[in-house]
């Protein structure tokens, strides 16, 4: 995870907005997993819609500090923590630089 790492989103995962909320859903996935849904906070959401696959971590939290009133040291472990958080539920995975952006 750096900088310049590009994240794409799980097609497995869809999104859905409830009461304010962002939620992950997992779909085609095992029976037990399709009982998890994942609520975002604030931080979460703003980074989750604006993974693309094509714009790096770098691109994201520049226009993150640009819009919002935050350190760049506060919002960088932000990130790594959600990050980490929605790698290890297999809901966004590193995307290739060599490999060009997801579509």
């Amino acid at each position: 995870m750096g900088p310049a790492t590009v994240y794409a989103k799980n097609p497995d995962y869809v999104q859905r907005e409830v009461a304010g909320e962002c939620i992950l859903v997992p779909i085609r996935r095992s029976l037990t997993d399709s009982n998890s849904i994942y609520v975002l906070n604030e931080t979460g959401a703003v980074l989750w819609r604006r993974i693309d696959g094509a714009r790096s971590l770098q691109d994201i939290t520049a226009a993150f500090l640009d819009e919002y009133d935050v350190t760049a040291e506060r919002l960088t472990q932000d990130f790594e923590t959600l990050l980490t958080d929605l790698l290890s539920i297999q809901a966004i995975d590193e995307v290739s630089v060599a490999d060009g952006p997801a579509d």
